[in-house]
Formats: C-alpha cells, structure tokens, sequence
C-alpha cells in the first residue's frame, strides 16, 4: 500500500511541475507533413510560447535535425506577443530526407533562465514516414528521354544578338584604327594636317588687332610692347625656322643675321625693334605715343620687306 501511494504521489509531483513549467514556457515543434517521397521538401516549425519576463535562447539548426533530416535552408522566423502578454518566437527551416523508412525527429532543447535560475524545457520529438517511389520491375528500362526541343523566342535572342553586334562593330573600330595607323606609318605626308596659313598673313592679322587696342592710349604701354615682340617673334620662327619664342634678344638677332643674307638693313630694323621692347619691358623707357605708332608700323615693314623673299624662293624651286 505504501509503495503505490508512493508511486501516486511521484506521478502527481511530476504533473504538477509539468503544469507550472508549462505556465513558463511552452515549447512545440510540427511538420507541414507526417510523410513525403525521398527528395521532397517539408517545413518544420519551432513554437516557443514563454512568459513575458523570461530569458531564454532559441536553439540554432544549422544543416541536420537528425541523421537522415536535414535542413536545406531557413523558412522565415516570426516574434509577436498575445493578448495575455506571452513571447511567441516561431522558427521555420525547409528539411528534406534521402532514407526511406520512418524517420525520427529528435525534441529540441530551449534553455532558459527564471530568477537566476537555469532550466531546459523541451518539444516533443517527431515521427515522419520516407516513401522511396515505386519501381515496376516487370517492365523493361527504357532509355533515357532526350531533351526536349522548345522554339527559342525573339526575347531570347536580342540581348545576345546586341551583344554580337555590338562586338563585332568594335572589332571593326578597331581594325579601321590600326590600319590608319599603319598607312600613317607607311606615307606620313597623306595623313598630315592641313597646312597653316602663310606666316606673314597670320602676323598682319595679329599686328591689325594690335592696332585697334591702341594701348599706349589707356597707359598699357608694356602690355603693347610684350605683345609686339610676341608677334614678331612668332612670325620669325615660322618663317625662319628660328626657335625665336625660347631665344634672347641678342640670340635672335644673331640666328637672323646669318638667316638673312638677301638685306642687311632688316638686320638693323629688327635690331632696333626688340631693342626697344626691352627698355620698356625691363627699363621702365616710356616712349612718346608717336614712336610707339612708328615701333607698330616698323614691325609691319619688316614682314612687309621679308616675306616676298620666300614666295621667290617657292617661285623659282617650281621652276
């Protein structure tokens, strides 16, 4: 008699303390199946309903729930709280089985702490049935089915006929490229640029804006002289083929004077020129407004006097 109410009291104390966990925490696993072929896809879920103030931590599935189960990927997880306040945490996980035969489930542990105090409450485990298809040995293997032919669309086939040409129109590009190049190469003389315009018209163009300016009038006197040597200078090294823009003064003079072997006064006009720039670009010379007209008109004299000479040169090579 005392065993039995022993052993009564056991099983009381035991669903007493499965009761009051059960207020704490609440932990149910489920399948959208009980049963699926060998391959197929099944959603198994993870419920934890717990009261508000408890701590605790879902467990983590990361490849298998079993040793033929296992988890492909996870589903989508969901937390809310019900109408008396309870946590309710939802993981779902897509699983799959390669075995056939009644698969098991194991429960799944949630560890949770209440008033510094640590305890497990576990899901029940599961039961799930592997089906392997059904193979008529009676009749004969047949081969395998070749693939199927699908009429391929117009959809289909525009990005990848862009693509060609697109291709194809850069390899085309590129050949034109490289074969102006090498014609370059080859006759550099029918590829060259457009020939500049006489130097002496570029320097009696230069020269009329100059005049226009009349800088002297508004006390821009350097300026002008600057932009006077500028233009003479320019023109000299085009027509003469001396670097006359990188040269000193008397450098200048020097390469034009064994330039100039037609007339010995232009060596003493352009003398005089850039040897009055300078006085009034570094020595500070402020010359009256009627010479600084006449240093304008000896510069259009001096491309005046100089460029003829070329043109009879040209005449009498054609000749």
């Amino acid at each position: 008699m005392k065993h039995w109410l022993k052993h009564i009291l056991t099983t009381f104390l035991l669903l007493v303390v499965i009761a009051l966990q059960a207020q704490i925490i609440s932990v149910q696993s489920k399948l959208s199946s009980d049963s699926m072929m060998i391959g197929d896809q099944l959603y198994y879920t993870l419920r934890v309903d717990a009261a508000e103030n408890l701590s605790f931590n879902m467990p983590v599935l990361t490849d298998t729930l079993s040793r033929d189960i296992e988890v492909l990927e996870p589903y989508g997880a969901d937390t809310a709280n019900n109408e008396e306040g309870r946590l309710i945490i939802e993981h779902s996980y897509v699983i799959t089985g390669f075995e056939q035969g009644l698969q098991i489930i194991p429960s799944q542990e949630v560890i949770y702490t209440l008033n510094s105090i640590k305890d497990t409450a576990r899901s029940m485990p599961l039961m799930i049935q592997v089906y392997a298809p059904a193979v008529d040995t009676s009749q004969q293997i047949k081969p395998i089915k070749p693939p199927l032919n699908t009429p391929v669309s117009m959809k289909e086939v525009l990005p990848w006929a862009a693509l060609g040409i697109g291709i194809m129109l850069v390899a085309v590009i590129i050949y034109i490229l490289i074969k102006r190049y090498r014609q370059r190469q080859r006759d550099p003389e029918l590829y060259s640029l457009k020939p500049q315009e006489p130097a002496h018209i570029e320097a009696f163009r230069d020269l009329d804006k100059l005049k226009e300016k009349k800088m002297w009038e508004s006390g821009q006197v350097k300026l002008f002289y600057t932009r006077l040597t500028e233009i003479s200078r320019h023109y000299i090294e085009r027509q003469y083929g001396i670097p006359a823009m990188e040269l000193t003064t008397e450098e200048i003079l020097d390469a034009f004077h064994r330039s100039n072997t037609e007339d010995p006064v232009l060596d003493e006009m352009l003398k005089e020129l850039l040897d009055l720039a300078d006085l009034v670009k570094f020595a500070k010379q402020d010359p009256l407004p009627a010479e600084n007209l006449t240093n304008l008109n000896a510069a259009y004299l001096f491309v005046q006097k100089t460029y003829p000479m070329f043109f009879e040169e040209k005449e009498e090579s054609h000749e």
